[in-house]
């Protein structure tokens, strides 16, 4: 039996936007409770993107913040 997936990391590669499919990608490392790792790809709809560019937004914002920066 696989051993489960506990979280993903990102790949260094440059995401990719496809205009015919509508949709981005971003290479990602899939870690394993066994120590194993798998590469994949994330599939991302233009309304997954803009969710993304909002949510990285404030973990950037929070990160900058936390390190005494503007708020």
């Amino acid at each position: 039996m696989p051993s489960r997936p506990t979280h993903a990391t990102l790949l260094v590669t440059d995401a990719v936007y496809d205009p015919r499919a509508k949709q981005g990608s971003v290479a990602i490392l899939v870690h394993h409770e066994d120590g194993g790792r798998s590469e994949a790809v994330l599939i991302l709809t233009p309304a997954d993107l803009e969710r993304l560019h909002a949510q990285t937004g404030r973990i950037l914002a929070d990160h900058e913040h936390s390190r005494g920066g503007a708020p």
